[in-house]
């Protein structure tokens, strides 16, 4: 199975939009958010793709009662520990706020976190460590977003599409 990562949308919808496009044109079977959506009404999409969408609150998001309202969405105070597909993930909107979780070796399969709006994969022992940059493309000029295989825990930074302006 794969898994589509966001991370940083801030209210963006057209990236957002685009990025749902992709993920179902990979055919994920989960989505999980990092973060900074701001408004939960940008993810209304999602529920189309038919897949879960689990993510962690970021530092701006501030209407955090409008995201429990909505039982599409599994949104919590990270740093968030589940199960997708067999394998142990770990999130958080931060890396400083993954610290607590990350002692013992061979924990987790995969860590993800956002905030820096850099796109980054890296290996830690048997985990992938990764952050999917921006969804919004505020700070680079690039909107990205992550699929993983988690059958072979092979990523992929991901610039997204966007439909011409105009």
């Amino acid at each position: 199975m794969k898994a589509g990562i966001l991370s940083d949308s801030h209210d963006q919808r057209a990236p957002v939009d685009a990025a749902l496009a992709l993920f179902r044109a990979e055919g994920v079977g989960a989505v999980l958010h990092l973060g900074d959506v701001c408004d939960p009404g940008i993810l209304s999409g999602y529920e189309e793709l038919g897949v879960p969408l689990h993510g962690v609150f970021g530092n701006n998001d501030h209407r955090r009662d409008a995201f429990r309202g909505e039982s599409r969405f599994d949104f919590r105070e990270g740093p968030v520990i589940l199960t997708v597909s067999d394998r142990k993930v770990l999130m958080a909107h931060s890396f400083d706020e993954l610290r607590g979780e990350l002692g013992g070796s061979g924990r987790f399969d995969l860590v993800l976190f956002g905030h820096t709006h850099r796109p980054m994969t890296m290996r830690v022992g048997r985990a992938l460590v990764l952050n999917p940059g921006e969804t919004c493309g505020f700070m680079k000029g690039k909107p990205t977003c992550a699929v993983v295989d988690l059958a072979t825990m092979e990523a992929r930074i991901v610039d997204i599409p966007l439909p011409p302006s105009g």
